[in-house]
């Protein structure tokens, strides 16, 4: 296995794959990656703040294309939670000119259908709902909706992308982003800034009724998911204050009353290009894309980027412990706060994970699953749900029978206790520097993986180059260094744990 240090060897072998732009020369204000230590990205930036990342890449007549949004859960407003979500799933209903029959006709119906909407909305949730008045208001809304339908022209957007020869076309959420993917034949290139600099810029937010339905169900279907439930019941009793203790898809308190109006609300505050990162990677000219982006982005208006101001999460001084009932297998999760990823502490704490569970030959895996058979499985990561704020250093767990999900948890303190005052040896490290190193030079393999990686690393993580600079930091970190980091994250009045439980089931003491 090879070392990090090789990393900028390996990328300079493969620079003839990454042409070096036979087309036109860059535009003033673009520049090339010139360090070997990294691929050689082109950014730009356009006069609108949407930042580009073209990489050149000739393997296959392939694109692959990554718009990502810096705004996710964590941004939902106050008793809005699950807005960013829903707005994703807007984000596919088309533009004035798709998915429409006639815009200047569908324009007023769907005027009427929201005042109908917040006229049946505030009457549903008001304190003394009138069962009568809530029955007329949903036929006058239902009236109204099926004429506004009449005018959609279903699923074009898809068909659209289809018949362009699309592959993986998708879109996700998380507490901090909203992403947009998809991979095209290179030849569709300009076809591809026609239709998003359309979505982003003439977003029609039709069939948004339908949709929040749709988003309401799945959120029965998460209540009815012990594993979902156990994740939610760690991060709104981890987190206070914070809203990284709001879950994706949104409470159903708020699903419900969310309208169309708070929806174009959200998308004028953060869907603005300089809240955006666009990552191109595949077959592509980079001077050709900024003059194609120039031409088809330019044009989006610029806003300001909104402050987030959100409450810090106070300090947890004491441990929690809920229980969780369910008729399902017993299991674990346990949650220690982070210090955030823009603290030096957060390189030793990467370590610590995996130290503890980098495969076959981590501690839990050794200690746990395969030495005393406690366990079905024992994962961590070392920042869980997001990472643009302090958030947790989780531990996922399940007990392998008849051993009890209380026998693993105390099994699984005395590992991270021992790793406090049983450091890590070279040779551990090195295990894991080596598997870093690996997944950065397969990373380099995946047309979206790549793009994927690049634009989330820009947006959230402030610099397209923080994969390659973290391993630079994981080489500083010493065995010390990860004992100190455990001993001061990882204790027991930094901790909340979460026990799935089966409704028979009565909690045991801890098990020496």
């Amino acid at each position: 296995m090879k070392s990090l240090a090789l990393l900028p060897i390996l990328l300079l072998c493969c620079a003839p794959l990454y042409a070096q732009d036979k087309g036109d020369a860059l535009p003033a204000g673009a520049a090339r990656e010139k360090d070997p230590a990294y691929p050689q990205v082109v950014s730009y930036t356009l006069k609108n703040g949407l930042k580009l990342l073209i990489l050149e890449k000739t393997f296959v007549p392939t694109v692959s294309f990554t718009m990502l949004f810096k705004v996710g859960n964590v941004d939902s407003p106050q008793g809005q939670t699950g807005l960013a979500h829903l707005f994703e799933h807007m984000a596919f209903k088309g533009t004035r000119t798709i998915n429409s029959a006639g815009y200047e006709k569908e324009k007023p119906l769907l005027t009427q259908v929201e005042a109908a909407a917040q006229e049946l909305i505030a009457e549903e949730t008001s304190a003394k709902p009138d069962a009568k008045k809530v029955e007329a208001l949903r036929a006058k809304f239902n009236a109204l909706e099926t004429e506004a339908d009449k005018l959609i022209v279903k699923d074009e957007y898809w068909k659209i992308y289809n018949t362009l020869g699309e592959n993986g076309m998708n879109a996700m959420t998380s507490t901090d982003y909203t992403g947009y993917v998809v991979q095209l034949p290179s030849s569709r290139l300009e076809s591809w800034m026609v239709i998003e600099s359309d979505r982003f810029k003439n977003a029609v937010l039709r069939e948004f009724y339908k949709e929040r339905s749709v988003v309401m169900e799945e959120r029965r279907m998460n209540e009815s998911d012990p594993n979902r439930v156990m994740w939610e019941t760690l991060f709104s009793n981890a987190f206070g204050a914070h809203p990284y203790q709001n879950p994706t898809i949104g409470w159903m308190d708020d699903i419900k009353r969310l309208t169309r109006t708070d929806a174009e609300k959200f998308f004028s505050k953060f869907y603005v290009p300089g809240n955006a990162t666009l990552a191109i990677v595949g077959d592509v000219r980079p001077a050709q894309v900024i003059k194609l982006a120039e031409k088809y982005f330019g044009g989006w208006q610029g806003g300001d980027i909104p402050a987030r101001n959100y409450t810090k999460e106070p300090a947890q001084n004491s441990e929690k412990k809920i229980d969780v009932f369910f008729k399902a297998k017993p299991a674990l999760r346990i949650g220690f706060h982070n210090p955030g990823n823009d603290n030096p502490d957060i390189y030793p704490l990467i370590m610590v994970s995996e130290v503890l569970s980098n495969g076959k030959t981590g501690r839990f895996y050794k200690g746990l699953v395969e030495g005393r058979e406690l366990a079905l499985y024992a994962n961590s990561y070392h920042s869980t749900p997001g990472n643009r704020y302090p958030s947790l250093f989780v531990v996922s767990a399940a007990p392998k029978a008849p051993h009890t999900v209380d026998e693993l948890d105390a099994a699984v303190m005395q590992e991270i206790e021992r790793l406090k005052t049983e450091p890590p040896t070279q040779w551990e490290l090195d295990k894991i520097l080596n598997n870093y190193e690996a997944e950065m030079i397969k990373q380099l393999e995946s047309n979206s993986g790549l793009g994927m990686s690049l634009a989330h690393n820009q947006q959230i993580m402030g610099d397209w180059k923080h994969d390659w600079k973290t391993g630079t930091e994981l080489r500083k970190v010493t065995p010390g260094d990860v004992s100190r980091a455990a001993a001061k994250y990882l204790t027991r009045d930094n901790r909340t744990a979460v026990f799935l439980r089966e409704p028979a089931q009565k909690p045991q003491g801890e098990v020496k």
